[in-house]
């Protein structure tokens, strides 16, 4: 069972699904990622191009989005026509961004758009009904049954590996509550021009509880009240499970210590083996070292033992620091093949957890096991940390730190905090800290230290009452300066 902490009141925004007291996913949010993926516009189509048989669409981005032919839903029905058939230029049309931009690329789109639930997908022009194939043949028939009587023109439904679990009722309350919110939307915006935003699909909190069925979660503690509501709405069958805390002390973990479990290159294993992640620009490389002390089992299966071990490990550290392209991993040699792929098994099978696609290559001539993993963002660790060995935190990571723990002392009685911050961060966090949401928040008198030295990081002075404040050196000899 999942659960689930959403962390939204500070600018950077966290997500940590735990399992059985251990962290099994993180997921991280700032303000100006350019995270667009299932966001749905009312765009418009800018020009044609009948050689790339695609779109070029403006859907409010510096960038026009790219539109395969293939991803228009009259295609689906109709694949002899050309896109020039099926589109004209200046048209209005509803897409959904698949892939963010990259660089000088911009966004693709699918005109097939798609509204999510926990169980179900609605298509509003989808034309089609899929169900899941991890759900077993007679239940399958039984929802494209159900499908079928629900839709209407060309609506199209898509059920979750989740839909299992889920009675036909709740189900069905779910396609409603789906189909209802696309004629809003339609309603909405009837009379404004492209392009314009339509729904937003927010990774945090909505992509990482829709990742689990109902059944696999357990608890989703928000710090939020807004989060709160809007979990309540649009997921109403997890809304028992959905709790706001005002505060973080009671959770298991700091953000900080999740920091470091996501940066460490040394993971250790039980019996004293460990994983080495080491990240390059041109790939990951993870080496398996076994423990100093063999137990009473033969070396060949220690070994095995190991590299078993070994493996399930590797797939959770690849998953939670979402770390991708290609993948080498340097296991204790072993000389039997069916060890090897008794290891490659393991691998496989903990794999089978992580939503995004992985290929798992095989051992090459030297011993290495080579993998693949999508690219769907940036690793975690090449986001928070410098691109160096030592992991030193960025700039901007500790500016969102520094936010964070100035918030923690929301519900102290106290008046007035001192910072001592480099300059260098101090104008990041200026730039990048919304500091009137921050007075908003705190209710707390922040002054900063005017003779900090330049050291990268960052030290609260002193926290207590004002007429305290003014008995301090610092204070009488004019060093202060008033951050909010």
């Amino acid at each position: 069972m999942k659960d689930i902490y959403i962390q939204t009141l500070p600018t950077e925004k966290w997500a940590v699904v735990m399992e059985e007291s251990k962290i099994d996913l993180v997921s991280v949010s700032r303000q100006d990622d350019e995270d667009l993926v299932g966001n749905i516009y009312l765009g418009r189509v800018v020009n044609i191009e009948p050689s790339l048989q695609a779109a070029f669409v403006h859907f409010g981005q510096s960038k026009l989005g790219f539109l395969k032919c293939s991803e228009i839903p009259d295609s689906r029905q109709n694949p002899e026509k050309r896109i020039e058939q099926l589109i004209h230029e200046g048209q209005a049309l509803w897409v959904q961004v698949t892939k963010d931009a990259i660089e000088d690329k911009g966004a693709q789109l699918t005109a097939n758009v798609t509204l999510p639930g926990q169980d179900i997908v609605y298509l509003p022009f989808g034309q089609y009904h899929a169900v899941s194939k991890k759900i077993e043949e007679n239940r399958r028939n039984e929802l494209m049954e159900l499908a079928s009587s629900w839709s209407e023109g060309k609506e199209g439904v898509l059920f979750r590996t989740s839909a299992k679990h889920v009675s036909d009722t709740r189900l069905m309350e779910s396609c409603s509550r789906l189909k209802q919110e696309w004629k809003e939307i339609e309603t909405a915006l009837q009379n404004r021009k492209p392009p314009v935003l339509a729904f937003e699909d927010p990774v945090i909190p909505d992509q990482i509880v829709r990742q689990y069925g109902e059944k696999e979660i357990q608890s989703i503690t928000v710090d939020e009240q807004s989060v709160k509501r809007h979990i309540d709405q649009r997921y109403p069958h997890l809304a028992s499970k959905c709790e706001w805390k005002d505060s973080t002390h009671q959770r298991p973990f700091t953000i900080d210590q999740v920091i470091e479990k996501i940066i460490e290159r040394n993971v250790p294993l039980q019996g004293g083996a460990e994983i080495v992640v080491d990240q390059t620009e041109a790939m990951v490389v993870i080496d398996v070292n076994s423990a100093k002390k063999v137990g009473k089992t033969s070396k060949s299966q220690s070994v095995l033992q190991t590299n078993v071990a070994a493996a399930k490990e590797v797939a959770k550290q690849i998953r939670l620091r979402n770390l991708s392209g290609m993948i080498l991993i340097d296991f204790i040699t072993m000389k039997n093949p069916k060890d090897q792929q008794k290891v490659i098994s393991a691998l496989k099978k903990e794999l089978k957890q992580d939503p995004i696609r992985s290929e798992v290559l095989g051992f090459t001539k030297l011993g290495l096991l080579e993998m693949t993993r999508k690219r769907t963002s940036s690793s975690l660790p090449y986001r928070i940390a410098e691109k160096r060995p030592d992991h030193v935190l960025t700039l901007e990571t500790k500016a969102y730190q520094l936010e964070r723990e100035l918030l923690s002392y929301r519900r102290s009685d106290k008046e007035v905090i001192v910072l001592e911050v480099d300059p260098e961060l101090l104008s990041l966090f200026r730039e990048k800290i919304d500091i009137e949401k921050m007075k908003s928040s705190l209710y707390k008198e922040v002054y900063v230290l005017n003779n900090s030295k330049s050291d990268s990081s960052y030290r609260i002075r002193y926290v207590g009452d004002e007429k305290n404040l003014q008995e301090r050196p610092f204070y009488i000899d004019g060093s202060l300066d008033r951050l909010f």
